[in-house]
């Protein structure tokens, strides 16, 4: 998956940049600009889920996403 994909992604699922760098445990909107923009490479994980994701329909998607959201970190 490209950077440009991720992106597509991103927006195919009605997230912001903030959103969706607190999905991917990413520190900052920038850090998400710069994977989005090339300058910067989500983690192998990262890449993983977001094949997986970019696979289901949207509505599974954004359910699978809420998900892993639940299970933050203590």
């Amino acid at each position: 998956m490209k950077n440009g994909e991720i992106q597509k992604l991103r927006e195919r699922l009605g997230l912001d940049r903030h959103q969706f760098a607190e999905f991917l445990g990413l520190t900052s909107y920038q850090s998400m600009m710069n994977i989005e923009n090339g300058i910067r490479n989500p983690s192998r994980l990262a890449m993983k889920v977001l094949r997986y994701i970019d696979s289901l329909p949207k509505a599974k998607a954004l359910a699978f996403v809420e998900e892993l959201n639940r299970h933050e970190p203590k």
